[in-house]
């Protein structure tokens, strides 16, 4: 039988494991323009996705594609991830407790991921001269 009430099953904000963020207004106007919008004066489909996460934490794909108006937010989130990681910030999918493997049903949140520096090594195959 399917769980219509699927709120119930919603991870708590302590349980994701890294700092929840929302974004103030200007940080998400600075962050807006990253996407170019295909009609002036409008928001891009992406950058409405990623003020519909950053107000809404947790919030299940179905929801997340009604506020924004698409339709693959899976694919808009890895776009946002592209440009966000190298601020200091990631969009990440939660999956629900004791529900079974559906898009519809994961939860969204954006997350403050620290930028971390790796020291670049020689490589096996680099030549010594």
């Amino acid at each position: 039988m399917r769980n219509v009430n699927l709120k119930q099953n919603q991870p708590s904000l302590h349980k994701v494991g890294h700092p929840i963020v929302k974004l103030t207004e200007k940080q998400f106007t600075n962050y807006s323009s990253l996407w170019a919008s295909r009609q002036a004066g409008k928001l891009s489909k992406t950058a409405q996705l990623l003020k519909a996460i950053s107000d809404n934490p947790l919030s299940q794909t179905n929801e997340l594609r009604q506020l924004a108006g698409c339709s693959n937010v899976p694919d808009l989130v890895n776009s946002i991830n592209k440009k966000l990681m190298s601020k200091g910030l990631m969009v990440i999918r939660v999956e629900p407790v004791g529900v079974a493997r559906n898009d519809d049903f994961h939860f969204w949140c954006l997350i403050e991921a620290p930028i971390m520096n790796i020291p670049v090594q020689m490589a096996v195959n680099d030549p010594l001269n």
